[in-house]
Protein backbone atom coordinates (compact mmCIF):
# COMPACT_ATOMS: atom_id res chain seq x y z
CA UNK A 1 0.00 0.00 0.00
CA UNK A 2 1.06 3.63 -1.13
CA UNK A 3 1.09 6.86 0.93
CA UNK A 4 -0.28 9.27 -1.20
CA UNK A 5 -0.49 12.81 -0.52
CA UNK A 6 -3.07 14.70 -2.28
CA UNK A 7 -2.04 18.33 -2.68
CA UNK A 8 -5.26 20.58 -4.08
CA UNK A 9 -6.14 24.55 -2.92
CA UNK A 10 -3.48 26.64 -3.03
CA UNK A 11 -3.96 30.44 -3.67
CA UNK A 12 -5.11 30.67 -7.46
CA UNK A 13 -8.78 31.84 -8.51
CA UNK A 14 -9.26 28.38 -8.25
CA UNK A 15 -9.01 27.09 -5.71
CA UNK A 16 -12.43 26.22 -4.44
CA UNK A 17 -12.71 24.02 -8.01
CA UNK A 18 -9.38 22.36 -7.11
CA UNK A 19 -10.12 21.45 -3.77
CA UNK A 20 -13.69 19.53 -5.51
CA UNK A 21 -10.88 17.32 -7.80
CA UNK A 22 -8.59 17.04 -4.47
CA UNK A 23 -11.52 15.45 -2.61
CA UNK A 24 -12.57 13.14 -5.82
CA UNK A 25 -9.00 12.27 -6.12
CA UNK A 26 -8.41 11.59 -2.46
CA UNK A 27 -12.22 9.05 -2.43
CA UNK A 28 -10.50 7.02 -5.84
CA UNK A 29 -7.08 6.30 -4.44
CA UNK A 30 -8.58 5.22 -1.15
CA UNK A 31 -10.68 2.79 -2.83
CA UNK A 32 -7.67 1.84 -4.52
CA UNK A 33 -6.09 0.66 -1.60
CA UNK A 34 -4.01 3.92 -0.82
CA UNK A 35 -3.40 5.19 2.37
CA UNK A 36 -3.94 9.36 1.66
CA UNK A 37 -3.86 12.58 3.06
CA UNK A 38 -4.98 15.89 1.76
CA UNK A 39 -3.30 19.11 2.18
CA UNK A 40 -4.25 22.48 1.32
CA UNK A 41 -1.35 23.87 -0.32
CA UNK A 42 0.41 26.97 1.65
CA UNK A 43 3.15 28.16 3.25
CA UNK A 44 3.54 25.23 4.80
CA UNK A 45 3.71 22.91 1.99
CA UNK A 46 7.46 22.01 1.98
CA UNK A 47 7.09 21.06 5.67
CA UNK A 48 4.22 18.82 5.23
CA UNK A 49 5.51 16.65 2.38
CA UNK A 50 8.84 15.97 4.54
CA UNK A 51 7.11 15.17 7.49
CA UNK A 52 4.20 12.77 5.76
CA UNK A 53 7.09 11.52 3.66
CA UNK A 54 4.38 10.12 0.81
CA UNK A 55 5.76 7.36 -1.52
CA UNK A 56 4.13 10.10 -4.16
CA UNK A 57 2.01 13.59 -4.14
CA UNK A 58 -0.90 13.65 -6.51
CA UNK A 59 -1.51 17.05 -7.56
CA UNK A 60 -4.45 18.16 -8.09
CA UNK A 61 -3.98 21.85 -7.95
CA UNK A 62 -5.27 23.88 -10.84
CA UNK A 63 -4.04 27.40 -12.39
CA UNK A 64 -1.29 29.92 -11.44
CA UNK A 65 1.31 28.04 -8.35
CA UNK A 66 -0.22 24.19 -9.14
CA UNK A 67 -0.18 23.73 -12.83
CA UNK A 68 2.69 26.80 -13.96
CA UNK A 69 5.73 24.26 -12.67
CA UNK A 70 5.77 25.66 -9.42
CA UNK A 71 4.36 23.01 -6.56
CA UNK A 72 6.54 20.64 -9.23
CA UNK A 73 9.70 22.64 -9.03
CA UNK A 74 9.83 21.86 -5.15
CA UNK A 75 8.69 18.56 -5.29
CA UNK A 76 11.73 17.67 -7.58
CA UNK A 77 14.25 19.18 -5.19
CA UNK A 78 12.47 17.07 -2.58
CA UNK A 79 12.91 14.07 -4.94
CA UNK A 80 9.27 13.28 -4.20
CA UNK A 81 7.38 11.98 -7.29
CA UNK A 82 4.61 13.36 -8.34
CA UNK A 83 1.94 13.43 -10.84
CA UNK A 84 0.91 15.11 -13.78
CA UNK A 85 3.47 16.81 -16.13
CA UNK A 86 6.83 17.61 -15.13
CA UNK A 87 7.66 21.36 -14.12
CA UNK A 88 9.21 22.65 -18.13
CA UNK A 89 6.11 21.06 -19.61
CA UNK A 90 3.31 22.76 -17.01
CA UNK A 91 4.85 25.91 -17.54
CA UNK A 92 5.03 25.92 -20.91
CA UNK A 93 1.42 24.88 -20.89
CA UNK A 94 0.38 27.64 -18.24
CA UNK A 95 1.98 30.14 -20.79
CA UNK A 96 -0.65 30.34 -24.05
CA UNK A 97 1.56 32.53 -26.11
CA UNK A 98 4.93 30.37 -25.60
CA UNK A 99 2.54 27.17 -25.88
CA UNK A 100 1.08 28.51 -28.91
CA UNK A 101 4.18 29.52 -29.99
CA UNK A 102 5.50 25.74 -29.54
CA UNK A 103 2.49 24.39 -31.53
CA UNK A 104 3.50 26.68 -34.18
CA UNK A 105 7.02 25.03 -34.59
CA UNK A 106 5.72 21.78 -34.31
CA UNK A 107 3.13 22.12 -36.61
CA UNK A 108 0.35 21.73 -34.78
CA UNK A 109 -3.16 24.00 -35.82
CA UNK A 110 -3.91 26.85 -33.09
CA UNK A 111 -5.60 30.43 -34.36
CA UNK A 112 -3.68 33.27 -35.02
CA UNK A 113 -3.14 35.28 -32.80
CA UNK A 114 -0.51 38.34 -31.15
CA UNK A 115 0.59 39.07 -27.73
CA UNK A 116 2.34 41.89 -25.88
CA UNK A 117 3.30 42.81 -22.65
CA UNK A 118 1.77 45.46 -19.64
CA UNK A 119 5.16 46.83 -19.68
CA UNK A 120 4.69 47.64 -24.02
CA UNK A 121 0.92 49.00 -23.36
CA UNK A 122 1.92 50.95 -20.74
CA UNK A 123 5.69 52.61 -22.10
CA UNK A 124 5.76 51.55 -25.95
CA UNK A 125 2.78 52.67 -27.38
CA UNK A 126 0.93 49.44 -27.89
CA UNK A 127 -2.21 50.02 -27.59
CA UNK A 128 -1.88 52.13 -30.89
CA UNK A 129 -1.69 48.44 -32.38
CA UNK A 130 -5.15 47.68 -31.42
CA UNK A 131 -6.42 48.94 -35.32
CA UNK A 132 -4.37 46.83 -36.82
CA UNK A 133 -4.59 43.71 -35.33
CA UNK A 134 -9.00 44.51 -35.20
CA UNK A 135 -8.41 44.64 -38.89
CA UNK A 136 -6.29 41.54 -39.64
CA UNK A 137 -9.20 39.39 -37.52
CA UNK A 138 -11.88 40.62 -39.04
CA UNK A 139 -13.34 41.88 -36.16
CA UNK A 140 -13.80 39.31 -34.06
CA UNK A 141 -11.37 37.79 -31.58
CA UNK A 142 -10.74 36.76 -28.46
CA UNK A 143 -8.94 38.78 -25.64
CA UNK A 144 -7.37 37.03 -22.78
CA UNK A 145 -4.49 36.80 -19.78
CA UNK A 146 -1.50 34.72 -21.41
CA UNK A 147 -1.12 32.51 -17.93
CA UNK A 148 -4.66 32.09 -15.96
CA UNK A 149 -6.67 29.00 -16.30
CA UNK A 150 -10.73 28.85 -16.34
CA UNK A 151 -11.45 31.33 -18.57
CA UNK A 152 -10.95 34.16 -16.34
CA UNK A 153 -10.29 37.44 -17.56
CA UNK A 154 -11.37 36.06 -21.03
CA UNK A 155 -13.59 37.92 -23.43
CA UNK A 156 -14.99 37.61 -27.14
CA UNK A 157 -14.67 40.89 -28.71
CA UNK A 158 -17.01 41.91 -31.50
CA UNK A 159 -17.10 45.40 -31.57
CA UNK A 160 -14.05 48.01 -31.77
CA UNK A 161 -14.94 49.96 -29.55
CA UNK A 162 -14.85 46.79 -26.62
CA UNK A 163 -11.67 45.83 -28.02
CA UNK A 164 -9.60 48.57 -25.06
CA UNK A 165 -11.62 47.63 -22.09
CA UNK A 166 -11.39 44.06 -22.86
CA UNK A 167 -7.09 44.35 -22.91
CA UNK A 168 -7.30 46.24 -19.72
CA UNK A 169 -9.50 43.33 -18.06
CA UNK A 170 -7.45 40.55 -19.22
CA UNK A 171 -4.30 42.51 -17.82
CA UNK A 172 -5.65 42.77 -14.50
CA UNK A 173 -5.17 38.54 -14.28
CA UNK A 174 -1.69 38.73 -16.02
CA UNK A 175 1.08 41.31 -17.05
CA UNK A 176 0.83 39.85 -20.39
CA UNK A 177 -2.31 39.39 -23.10
CA UNK A 178 -3.36 37.46 -26.35
CA UNK A 179 -4.83 38.64 -29.03
CA UNK A 180 -6.10 35.46 -30.90
CA UNK A 181 -8.29 35.17 -34.22
CA UNK A 182 -11.66 34.17 -32.92
CA UNK A 183 -12.30 30.94 -34.17
CA UNK A 184 -16.20 29.68 -34.66
CA UNK A 185 -17.81 25.70 -34.06
CA UNK A 186 -17.91 23.02 -31.70
CA UNK A 187 -16.02 23.45 -28.37
CA UNK A 188 -13.89 20.33 -28.38
CA UNK A 189 -12.05 18.54 -25.25
CA UNK A 190 -9.79 15.69 -25.60
CA UNK A 191 -7.94 14.25 -22.56
CA UNK A 192 -4.86 12.31 -22.88
CA UNK A 193 -3.40 9.79 -21.11
CA UNK A 194 0.22 8.32 -20.74
CA UNK A 195 3.69 9.59 -21.40
CA UNK A 196 4.82 12.37 -24.14
CA UNK A 197 6.16 9.44 -26.69
CA UNK A 198 2.93 6.87 -26.92
CA UNK A 199 0.27 9.33 -25.55
CA UNK A 200 -3.00 8.13 -25.45
CA UNK A 201 -6.48 10.53 -27.00
CA UNK A 202 -9.24 9.16 -24.95
CA UNK A 203 -12.84 9.75 -26.74
CA UNK A 204 -13.50 13.39 -27.93
CA UNK A 205 -16.21 15.05 -26.15
CA UNK A 206 -18.00 18.42 -26.79
CA UNK A 207 -19.03 21.16 -24.54
CA UNK A 208 -22.42 22.83 -25.66
CA UNK A 209 -22.70 26.27 -23.76
CA UNK A 210 -24.73 28.90 -23.82
CA UNK A 211 -21.68 31.48 -23.86
CA UNK A 212 -19.64 31.28 -27.00
CA UNK A 213 -16.95 30.41 -24.98
CA UNK A 214 -15.86 27.97 -22.33
CA UNK A 215 -16.59 30.21 -19.06
CA UNK A 216 -15.78 29.83 -15.75
CA UNK A 217 -19.03 28.84 -15.35
CA UNK A 218 -19.67 26.46 -17.87
CA UNK A 219 -16.56 24.89 -16.87
CA UNK A 220 -17.77 24.21 -12.62
CA UNK A 221 -21.56 24.63 -12.78
CA UNK A 222 -24.11 22.13 -12.94
CA UNK A 223 -26.60 23.36 -15.57
CA UNK A 224 -24.39 25.98 -17.24
CA UNK A 225 -23.27 23.58 -20.12
CA UNK A 226 -23.42 20.38 -21.52
CA UNK A 227 -20.84 17.74 -21.68
CA UNK A 228 -21.27 15.02 -24.15
CA UNK A 229 -19.51 12.89 -26.36
CA UNK A 230 -18.91 14.43 -29.69
CA UNK A 231 -20.20 12.07 -32.30
CA UNK A 232 -17.95 13.07 -34.65
CA UNK A 233 -17.88 10.71 -37.69
CA UNK A 234 -14.62 8.44 -37.16
CA UNK A 235 -12.44 10.01 -39.74
CA UNK A 236 -12.88 13.41 -37.98
CA UNK A 237 -12.66 11.58 -34.62
CA UNK A 238 -9.29 10.01 -35.75
CA UNK A 239 -7.91 13.50 -36.80
CA UNK A 240 -9.12 15.56 -33.72
CA UNK A 241 -7.71 12.85 -31.62
CA UNK A 242 -4.04 13.03 -33.44
CA UNK A 243 -4.02 16.43 -33.28
CA UNK A 244 -4.59 16.19 -29.64
CA UNK A 245 -2.50 13.85 -29.24
CA UNK A 246 0.87 15.63 -31.29
CA UNK A 247 -0.14 19.35 -28.93
CA UNK A 248 0.50 16.85 -25.83
CA UNK A 249 3.28 15.94 -27.43
CA UNK A 250 4.54 18.88 -28.54
CA UNK A 251 4.18 20.25 -24.78
CA UNK A 252 6.16 17.00 -23.46
CA UNK A 253 2.90 16.26 -20.91
CA UNK A 254 3.07 13.20 -19.25
CA UNK A 255 0.44 11.28 -17.32
CA UNK A 256 -2.52 12.74 -18.21
CA UNK A 257 -4.00 16.54 -19.75
CA UNK A 258 -6.96 18.19 -21.21
CA UNK A 259 -6.46 19.28 -25.24
CA UNK A 260 -9.19 22.17 -25.79
CA UNK A 261 -9.73 22.40 -29.26
CA UNK A 262 -12.38 24.61 -31.75
CA UNK A 263 -13.40 22.71 -34.79
CA UNK A 264 -14.58 25.16 -37.73
CA UNK A 265 -15.92 22.85 -40.06
CA UNK A 266 -13.48 20.14 -40.14
CA UNK A 267 -10.82 21.67 -39.26
CA UNK A 268 -9.63 21.65 -35.15
CA UNK A 269 -7.42 24.61 -33.82
CA UNK A 270 -5.88 23.68 -30.40
CA UNK A 271 -6.43 26.76 -27.91
CA UNK A 272 -5.04 25.57 -25.11
CA UNK A 273 -3.48 22.04 -22.44
CA UNK A 274 -4.95 22.08 -19.08
CA UNK A 275 -1.86 19.94 -17.52
CA UNK A 276 -4.14 19.34 -14.41
CA UNK A 277 -8.22 19.12 -15.43
CA UNK A 278 -10.96 19.37 -13.20
CA UNK A 279 -11.59 15.91 -12.10
CA UNK A 280 -15.32 17.27 -10.88
CA UNK A 281 -18.53 16.33 -11.84
CA UNK A 282 -19.12 18.42 -14.49
CA UNK A 283 -15.99 17.84 -16.41
CA UNK A 284 -15.21 16.83 -19.36
CA UNK A 285 -12.30 14.44 -18.32
CA UNK A 286 -14.38 12.05 -16.41
CA UNK A 287 -16.59 11.74 -19.01
CA UNK A 288 -14.23 10.92 -21.58
CA UNK A 289 -12.76 8.19 -19.13
CA UNK A 290 -16.42 6.79 -18.85
CA UNK A 291 -16.83 6.50 -22.88
CA UNK A 292 -13.34 4.88 -22.62
CA UNK A 293 -14.58 2.19 -20.46
CA UNK A 294 -12.95 3.32 -17.52
CA UNK A 295 -14.36 4.01 -14.12
CA UNK A 296 -13.33 7.18 -12.36
CA UNK A 297 -11.31 5.04 -10.19
CA UNK A 298 -9.47 3.90 -12.83
CA UNK A 299 -8.70 6.76 -14.04
CA UNK A 300 -6.60 7.95 -10.72
CA UNK A 301 -4.80 4.66 -11.07
CA UNK A 302 -3.89 5.39 -14.95
CA UNK A 303 -3.11 8.97 -13.64
CA UNK A 304 -0.72 7.40 -11.02
CA UNK A 305 0.40 4.32 -13.06
CA UNK A 306 4.24 5.59 -13.40
CA UNK A 307 4.67 7.33 -9.62
CA UNK A 308 3.46 3.93 -8.50
CA UNK A 309 5.17 1.66 -11.29
CA UNK A 310 2.62 0.44 -12.49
Amino acid sequence: MSRALVAYGGRSLEREVSARSGHQAAKALRQLGHAVELVDVGADFVDVVQRAEPDFVFVALHGVGGEDGTVQDLLEILQVPYTGSDALASAICLDKHTFKSLCELRGVPTPSWHSFTKQAFADYGAGKTLDAVWEQYDGRMVVKPARQGSSFGLSVVQERAQLGAAVLGAMSYDDRVLLERFVPGRELAVTVLGPADAPEPLPVVEIVMADEFYSFQAHYEIGQSEVRLAGLADALEARVRQVAADAYSAAGCRDFARVDIRLEGEDPYVLEINTIPGLTETGPTPLAAEHAGLTFPQLIERICARVIGG
